[in-house]
Order: structure tokens, then sequence, then C-alpha cells
């Protein structure tokens, strides 16, 4: 029994050193220090069990404002023409936990992550890879320093890139992204008010977000006046004083 224990234990141990072995080569970083990305890819449920202190959480912590940080950096580098809206509503598409989990799966990094027994059965969820990703970004920040993790930033960014464009989105999707980036709920559009004869109507729409005012608007229809609405709230949020209100 001992012996068939023995030989489960080095199997998953040499499971686990061919990912970690597979995930440097696909991130194009060979970490000096192996426990770092060791932790990284450690849910606090599995240490837990294993009566360990060593988690992501902590990764995740700082992980998440790495990314923020590099990816914000890359894309001024990069689209010199934009201004400051349209580069917050380019981040808010690709620093998003769908996107984190989008790139986790093309690294396999679902596969290195070491669950609790009580996880393990369904595996890691959305939310778990995701964090996983943003503890990489952070453990690859502590082990090599800022221009290593912005380097990975940016092959990051390049991954998204065909999905990545200030006008790709619709503005009313536009404003729900964004909003959601700033840890906010999702707008509510309201028609508020009717003027006009019945040959040449116009609408008025409010849009709110936790019962609080963003913007209002008129337009021909309702769709024009919604649009109007979004995009008032849009350049509002491009103001940090604006939102910071609403929070």
């Amino acid at each position: 029994m001992r012996s068939n224990a023995s030989k489960t234990d080095m199997k998953s141990t040499a499971d686990s050193e061919r990912l970690a072995e597979d995930l440097q080569k696909k991130i194009g970083y060979r970490f000096k220090n192996k426990d770092l990305l060791k932790q990284a890819l450690t849910h606090s449920s599995y240490a837990n069990e294993s009566g360990s202190s060593l988690h992501n959480e902590r990764l995740e912590f700082l992980g998440d404002a790495v990314l923020e940080l590099t990816v914000s950096e890359h894309l001024y580098n990069k689209y010199k023409d934009l201004d400051e809206g349209q580069l917050t509503r380019i981040r808010s598409q690709i620093v998003c936990e769908k996107k984190l989990y989008k790139w986790a799966l093309m690294l396999g990094l679902q596969g290195s992550i070491k669950l609790g027994k009580s996880l393990i059965k369904k595996g890691p969820t959305v939310a778990v890879t995701a964090d996983a990703a943003e503890s990489l970004f952070g453990a690859v920040f502590l082990d090599g320093g800022y221009t290593h993790v912005l380097s990975l930033a940016k092959s990051y960014v390049e991954f998204h890139q065909a999905e990545l464009s200030p006008d790709r989105l619709d503005t009313k999707t536009m404003l729900q992204e964004t909003l959601q980036a700033m840890g906010m709920g999702v707008p509510y559009y309201k028609t508020i008010e009717r003027s006009g004869p019945d040959h040449s109507l116009l609408f008025k729409v409010q849009v709110t977000i936790d019962e609080k005012i963003l913007a209002e608007a008129w337009g021909k229809s309702i769709k024009e006046a919604e649009f109007n609405a979004a995009k008032t709230a849009l350049e509002k949020t491009e103001s940090s004083d604006s939102y910071r209100r609403l929070r």
C-alpha cells in the first residue's frame, strides 16, 4: 500500500513539474524562485487542507494592481492617438475576469491549479482560474521585476488584440463594461418623457445605476435617446471625480 501511494505521489510531482515547465515556456519566462510559481497556482482550499499558509490570495492582490498598471502602460505607448476615455474603454475590455479566464485556458493554467478535495471534483471555476492568472502576474513581478511582467502584459494584450477597439462595441455595451470594470452594477434605461406631435415625437431617456442618475438625453427614437444617454454617461466616467461620486 505504501509503495503504491509513493508511486502515486511521484507521478503527481512529475506531472506538476511538467505542467510548470510547459507554463513557463508559454509565458516566455523562467522562474528563479520556483516556490513563487507554486504559490501562484495554489488555491487557499488546498493550503487549508494541507496545513500550509502559502496560497495565492496575496499574489492575486498584487497581480491585480500589476496587471492594470502594465496593461495601462502598454496601451498608452501602443495607441498614441487615443484619448483617456478611449484608452479606459479598451482597458476595461481586457482587464476583466472573462478575458483573464480565456488567456488562462490558452496557457493550460486550469490544469496546474492545486485545489482542495472539496473543489477537485468540479475543477477550478472561472473565478478561481482568473484569480490564478492574476496571481501569475504578481509572481512574475516579484521574481523578475517590472520589465519581465511588462513583457507578459504585452503578450496578454496581443492575445486579445482582435477584440480590442475603442469603437468595437456599441455605446451601451461600452458603458456597461466600463462600469463593471469599476466594480459597479448594470445601468438601467428608462423613458421619462415624450414631447412633440405624433409624427415627430422626441423621447427623453434616463440612465441610472443603483438608483443614481448617470445621464439624461433626448432622441428621435427611444433607441437614439438611449444611445445619447449612454454616450453622455461614458463621457462622465472619463472624469474620475464624476464616477467617484456615484460609488
